[in-house]
């Protein structure tokens, strides 16, 4: 299992905790990554891969960004985590004892939602 601390010290990220609000948040000029204290072990973990994959391609964050920019940066951060946290082996052995994406998701210990960001990759499509 990818050790998150390990990555986040990689990329040159502190990690800290926040109470309320949205589940994470990357703080570029800081290079700190904020989760918030209240999620549990799957929702903390796949948050945090997330925000550390807007560290690793140095999303900007800035409420005047416009939308279009906004959604690819999510976009690419969501596909970052999934290829981080989601091998194609574990996924090959998941699917073939489970028939739909959030049973899928328990057995590899992320979200169901990137289960499915995994499962539209652009180089997972083009092997398929």
């Amino acid at each position: 299992m990818t050790d998150l601390n390990e990555v986040a010290a990689a990329l040159g990220v502190t990690i800290i905790e926040h109470v309320g609000g949205e589940k994470g948040r990357w703080h570029r000029g800081r290079r700190v990554v904020s989760v918030r204290r209240d999620l549990g072990p799957l929702n903390r973990r796949c948050t945090l891969a997330h925000e550390l994959g807007h560290a690793a391609l140095d999303h900007l964050v800035d409420a005047d960004l416009p939308d279009w920019l906004i959604e690819r940066q999510e976009r690419d951060a969501d596909r970052w985590a999934a290829r981080l946290l989601i091998s194609e082996v574990d996924y090959a052995v998941a699917e073939s004892i489970h028939p739909n994406a959030g049973a899928i998701a328990a057995e590899l210990g992320v979200t169901r939602h990137l289960v499915e960001v995994w499962q539209t990759l652009p180089e997972r499509t083009l092997s398929a």
